[in-house]
Formats: structure tokens, sequence, C-alpha cells
């Protein structure tokens, strides 16, 4: 029975260090399915290909869109892989959130009214991580819409949007694991509505591939745009033309997404706007052979919206430093060049600290009477990663380090 038991917990051990790669999209769908409802195809050709394990969508017009996307595209044949947040009908085009279930469950959400289309909030937590060490990484996903138009008023009410919007983060301590998506209509990164969403209210957020600028009509930005498909009216269901010559859809994050401290961690150089290779400048997506994608997929692009999908992969990933218990706020620090293990308490206490290696084998074990920092010496211990169990009068706390 010890055998068995040590053997499952070293499955889970290494279960919970496998990092997965885990993919999220965003995608304008262009008054879906109110405007060519049997677009519903073409955007299971284009999921298909693109495999989100999160999709995020703007511009849905029904309840009904949403059954569509998650039961014709998402979950078509057998599959039953993927649910969907609530739908909320609001003022004008709504969002919608689907996800993966066998990887992240809803643990909530909520909609923030602007003065045109409500933004979404949706939180998420990483199934891999309920396990054996309780370390749940939340995820807070927001879907954004803003005011169209390129005048001075315009400018201005998707500022107040924005505005409104960093307002809700602060106000509501959302400062970490943010991924901030949609279709922002900026034109150029000056405008007061992206400085905004950047450095207002005192938070900032990160574009992962670093490309601000004056995107419009510029061909620098070329590889950058995601907006508009079409060179000339026609398009299957409307919306705009002209050729692509916009970046209106970006994916932020919050700084620590980027650098992984809290959980989560952006996998570099895997930002895409899906179907754009930079060949395209004032052209349609499909008017020459795609680099990116198959022609057909670059066709389904073309038909599906006047907008690109964009996409991302991240890791999850147990944080590092500040871990709670019971709502008391716990500091565990590993100091690799002393080996030295440290645990700091707001309250005395009395506590069991057990580390295991990824065997499960337990190498070290101490009791503590009534104290509010422990450090626990391992110059014994080779490379390699280790969890401390601290078992406390009101709670525990598992937590992951590195031996270098």
């Amino acid at each position: 029975m010890k055998f068995l038991l040590m053997f499952f917990f070293a499955i889970s051990l290494t279960f919970l260090f496998a990092q997965d790669s885990l993919k999220i999209t965003y995608y304008n769908l262009l008054n879906f399915p109110s405007s060519q409802q049997d677009r519903v195809d073409t955007l299971k050709k284009i999921l298909d290909f693109i495999q989100p394990d999160i999709f995020v969508v703007n511009e849905l017009t029904s309840f009904n869109g949403g059954a569509l996307i998650k039961n014709n595209v998402l979950n078509s044949g057998s599959s039953n892989d993927f649910q969907s947040a609530l739908y909320f009908n609001g003022p004008d085009t709504d969002n919608l959130l689907f996800y993966d279930q066998n990887k992240f469950e809803l643990y909530s959400q909520q909609q923030i009214p602007t003065q045109l289309r409500d933004i979404s909030e949706y939180v998420l937590y990483y199934k891999n991580q309920l396990g054996i060490l309780n370390d749940t990484s939340f995820i807070y996903i927001y879907s954004i819409h803003l005011k169209a138009g390129s005048s001075s008023t315009n400018e201005e009410l998707r500022r107040q949007e924005a505005e409104t919007f960093k307002q809700f983060l602060v106000n509501n301590n959302r400062i970490e694991r943010l991924i901030v998506g949609g279709d922002f209509n900026f034109y150029y990164h000056t405008e007061p509505a992206c400085q905004e969403i950047l450095y207002g209210q005192g938070l900032d957020l990160i574009d992962p591939i670093n490309q601000m600028g004056n995107w419009h009509n510029n061909s620098f930005y070329k590889n950058v745009h995601t907006q508009s498909t079409r060179s000339a009216t026609g398009g299957y269901a409307g919306g705009a033309y002209g050729g692509m010559d916009d970046r209106f859809d970006i994916i932020f994050t919050s700084d620590d997404v980027m650098d992984g401290s809290s959980g989560i961690e952006y996998i570099s150089n895997t930002y895409i706007a899906d179907g754009q290779d930079g060949s395209y400048f004032n052209q349609s997506i499909n008017s020459i052979n795609n680099l990116q994608v198959t022609q057909d997929i670059a066709r389904a692009l073309f038909y599906m919206s006047d907008h690109l999908p964009v996409s991302l992969m991240f890791s999850m990933n147990p944080p590092l430093s500040v871990l709670t218990s019971k709502g008391k706020n716990t500091n565990v620090r590993f100091l690799n060049s002393t080996k030295n293990l440290v645990l700091d308490f707001p309250i005395k206490e009395d506590l069991t600290v057990n580390i295991y290696d990824l065997t499960g084998k337990i190498i070290c074990n101490n009791r503590f009477h009534n104290q509010k920092h422990v450090e626990i010496e391992l110059l014994f211990l080779p490379k390699g990663f280790y969890i401390v169990d601290c078992l406390l009068q009101n709670g525990r706390i598992n937590h992951k380090f590195i031996i270098e």
C-alpha cells in the first residue's frame, strides 16, 4: 500500500510539472449569426486549423450564435470537450468565451457596462493545478470591443470606455494573470484610449510582440495588420473593405504573464494574427498564395469576417513567490545562494514542514512551535525540483521550489 501511495504521489507531481502549451484565440465574427448564419461551416474550418483551448469572440448577435459555435463548430461530431460561459444580451453586439472543459473551469463571469458595449470578464482556473498541491492559478480574461471610427468624438468615446475598464481592474484588485483582448479599433498607439489601456490607473498592460506604433495604412506594420480581409465591396457577410491596413485586434497581458512570476507565462514567439504573413498590405487576405496558412484557410478567413483572429500561447506553472492559506499571506522563498528555504507568517504558527522530491519521498521533516519566521538549510540537496508541504494550525500550503 505504501508503494502505491508513493507511486500515485509521484505521478501527480510529474503531471503537475508538465507544462501544457495552451492557446487562446480572439476573433471578431462580424455580426454572427445575424449576417449569413451559414458561415458556421467556414468558422469550423478556421478553428479546426487554429485549435484553440480558449476561444473568445466579439460581435455575437444572439444566444443562438453561441450555441451554433459550441455545438456545430467546437463540439461537432461526438466531441463534448468545449463549454461556454453564459451569454449576456447587452447593448449592441456581444462577447462570449468558450473553453476546453478538460483543461479549464469557469469560476465566475461578469459584465462591465460602458456607453456602447459591455466589456466581459471571465475568470477561469486551470484544472491541472487542483490536484495534490491545491495550488490554483486563476486567469482573468477580458473581451473588449471599443467604439469604432477615426473622428475625435469616437477617439474620446474609446478613451472613456478604456478608462472605465482600467478603473474596474484597479478597484477590484485585478492586477495579475490578465489576458485582455478583442477589437480595440485603435489607429495608432498614442491615441488616448490606447495609452489608457497600456498605462492608465497605474496598472500597465503589455503588448507581447512590442509592436506599438502608427498602424493605420502604414506598410511598416503590415505583418501585424488584422483588418480588413477584403479589398473591395462584396464580402460574404458585408463588413469593412479596403484591404489589410489596420491593427484593430490585439491581445494585451499583465506584466507577470510575460515573466511567469504568477503562475501563467506567455510562450515567446507564439503571438500571431492567424493568416497574416505580411504580404497583403491594402489587399485581400486571399489575393495571393498565403505563406502562413493554406489557400483554403485563407479563403475561409476572407469569407468569415473582415477581421483576422489573433492568438497566443501560454503555459501554466505554480508560482514561486507568495501563497495564501485561509486568507493569510504566507511568503515562501528559496534562497539559492545559501540553499535556505524561508517561510514568513503574519502571526506565530505551530507548523510541520515536509519536503518532498519528485518521487514523493520525504527528504526533510521539521516541526516548529510558535514561529513567525522559519529558515531551513538544504545544503545537502542536489539540483532539482522539490515540494514544501506546510501543515499549519488553520490551513495548509504547498509550494514548488528549485535548487539550481
